[in-house]
């Protein structure tokens, strides 16, 4: 104002410096208003779990592309990397008035008749962008409710991968393990070097996604499936796998190493990258921390699937679900999910994430090679119907757990896992009962 004053001293008078002035300070206050006003409108809240340093730059490349539609990311964190402590938050905006425009799932932890009817349903959205037409079919599975499209997935990260230090393993003098023994082999000559063998997997859900390879590497991938997506339980046979599939857990458990005991996954990352321990079992993020730390695929670290598992996709997709928080947020938040299928954003998402793009028109120019892979089998598994996603149970998480901090025994194990998903089976069949009304 001071300066737009001093512009006009030397053709106003005292008195019209004046008038100016008290207009100025009369017009300035719905300026602020304006803006203010603005501000509110464009702001969309986000609640997310991204907390290492690469997951960081994901939510850095979503703010890019929201800005570009002049939507300003309100901030929402999570506080740790338990997926238990996320999901307690995320049942508790269910019930409250104040909540997120836009919360992360990973989909099918969302897709369930009692949460859906606090979505915003997505179904112009996903005709205007022809979802249908390139995300996998089993990624719709997991992003629909009766039909209705309620989440947008927007990623694709597979699980079963198996992440190598090149330099420690060429001191193994072994091929890169393909079958179960192949891996024991590797850890036990490992063990007899005096390499550290194995990451440390301390959270609840990275142990129940090795839970998950193990039992697609034991039971096979049509059990898996017969499982967990036709709901078809052979309890006798069954549970004979379940038991194998705790005792193989067991087995690996025994190779974690003591210098990631307390390590997050993205510092274990770190520490596979530096040389201070051999193998990392974990999903494709993996890729993207290594990567921002410096460490080059195939030149410092290889990626393989882990052992038993090849041609199965393990996925892990995450979604954003919208909150139906009134009609004043609504145009951002479908204008958000928008952009989430957008071209441009998949492919620069991917190119830092390590994940796959979750549509399958995208160019895989510019990616590196484990990116590349992770690209080429999910395509080739949605062909062959091999694309399966994980269980993501906070249930089977304490199972697992319990197993491995010896809460339980194996066979107790196996029971408490055959009775979960016994009725996984069952409330399925009830809610595939339920009216449309419901």
């Amino acid at each position: 104002m001071t300066s737009l004053l001093s512009l006009a001293e030397p053709v106003f008078s005292a008195s019209a410096r004046l008038i100016a002035y008290l207009c100025l300070l009369l017009f300035t206050p719905f300026v602020i208003a304006q803006n203010s006003t603005v501000s509110k409108a464009t702001s969309i809240s986000v609640a997310h779990w991204w907390l290492s340093e690469s997951e960081l730059k994901n939510a850095t490349v979503l703010k890019k592309h929201l800005s570009q539609y002049n939507l300003d990311w309100k901030n929402i964190s999570a506080d740790s990397n338990s997926t238990t402590d996320y999901l307690g938050n995320f049942q508790a905006w269910l019930t409250k008035s104040q909540r997120p425009d836009a919360a992360i799932v990973i989909g099918s932890a969302a897709i369930t008749h009692i949460n859906s009817q606090h979505f915003l349903q997505l179904d112009q959205i996903a005709q205007e962008q022809h979802w249908e037409d390139v995300i996998p079919y089993a990624i719709q599975a997991t992003s629909k409710h009766k039909g209705h499209w309620i989440s947008a997935p927007f990623n694709n990260h597979s699980t079963n991968w198996l992440w190598l230090n090149k330099t420690l393993f060429s001191q193994l003098d072994l091929p890169e393990p393909e079958t179960w023994n192949d891996l024991i082999a590797a850890l036990e000559r490992a063990k007899q070097l005096g390499i550290p063998a194995l990451v440390t997997l301390n959270s609840d859900w990275q142990q129940t996604q090795l839970f998950e390879m193990l039992l697609v590497a034991t039971a096979g991938m049509e059990s898996y499936r017969r499982i967990f997506i036709d709901n078809k339980i052979i309890e006798t046979e069954d549970k004979r796998q379940l038991l194998t599939t705790f005792l193989r857990l067991k087995q690996i458990s025994h190779y974690f190493s003591d210098n990631t005991l307390n390590s997050t996954w993205n510092e274990a990352s770190n520490l596979l990258g530096q040389g201070k321990v051999l193998m990392q079992i974990n999903g494709s993020w993996v890729n993207s921390e290594l990567k921002n730390l410096g460490w080059k695929a195939d030149e410092d670290y290889i990626c393989l699937r882990f052992p038993d598992t090849q041609g199965a996709y393990i996925f892990n997709s995450d979604h954003f679900v919208f909150f139906k928080n009134g009609p004043a947020t609504e145009k951002n938040q479908r204008q958000m999910a928008r952009v989430l299928l957008d071209k441009e954003f998949q492919r620069d998402l991917s190119m830092i994430s390590g994940a796959a793009p979750v549509r399958v028109d995208i160019s895989t120019k510019g990616f590196d090679s484990c990116t590349k892979k992770n690209v080429h089998d999910l395509r080739m598994a949605n062909m062959r119907h091999a694309v399966i996603p994980i269980i993501s149970n906070p249930k089977l998480f304490k199972i697992v757990n319990d197993y491995l901090v010896l809460k339980i025994t194996a066979e107790q194990a196996t029971e408490q896992a055959l009775a979960l998903f016994t009725q996984i089976t069952l409330d399925n069949k009830a809610n595939a009962g339920l009216s449309d009304a419901d």
